[in-house]
């Protein structure tokens, strides 16, 4: 074995280890649009950090608790610190993901995208769409809530590592 198939073995088994199948870019961009009929439009930073929060699901458990207050980063974070433990390695791991659906929602008419994603047209979520997608719908309303705060303080509080 040559030292770039045991580097491509070693990558596949990492990428496999991060759930690629379940954390999918079709999974984000119901997740990007679920969170843009909340918001009309949002800009990529704030896009690229849909998925981190959707490809963890006791984030999206807790968010789409109905008793659950919508609140800003900073009390979350503070609040629930176990839910943002490994954000910026779920950051890392959903940038093509979240790239991907970007480009596909694009494509498909469903966002325009001129420096920022806006919303064109509605996905209908129904059951057929899956549980999973149900409970994103469910949260994001919070994850909007979320997301409102300046892209900065985002980053800020999530621990992001760019």
């Amino acid at each position: 074995m040559t030292e770039i198939e045991g580097i491509n073995n070693k990558r596949e088994y990492q990428y496999s280890d991060e759930g690629s199948s379940y954390n999918n870019f079709a999974i984000c961009a119901a997740g990007l649009m679920a969170v843009l009929e909340e918001t009309q439009n949002l800009s990529v930073a704030k896009a690229l950090l849909v998925m981190p929060i959707i490809m963890h699901d006791s984030t999206v458990r807790h968010l789409g608790k109905q008793n659950v207050r919508a609140r800003e980063v900073s009390a979350l974070t503070s609040t629930r610190p176990d839910l943002f433990l490994n954000f910026n390695s779920r950051f890392l791991a959903g940038l093509i993901p979240t790239l991907n659906a970007i480009q596909l929602l694009a494509e498909a008419k469903y966002i325009e995208f001129n420096g920022e994603l806006v919303l064109e047209k509605t996905l209908i979520f129904s059951t057929m769409i899956g549980n999973r997608a149900a409970r994103i719908k469910k949260a994001a309303k919070n994850i909007a809530v979320l997301l409102a705060s300046p892209e900065n303080e985002l980053y800020l509080n999530l621990r992001v590592e760019l």
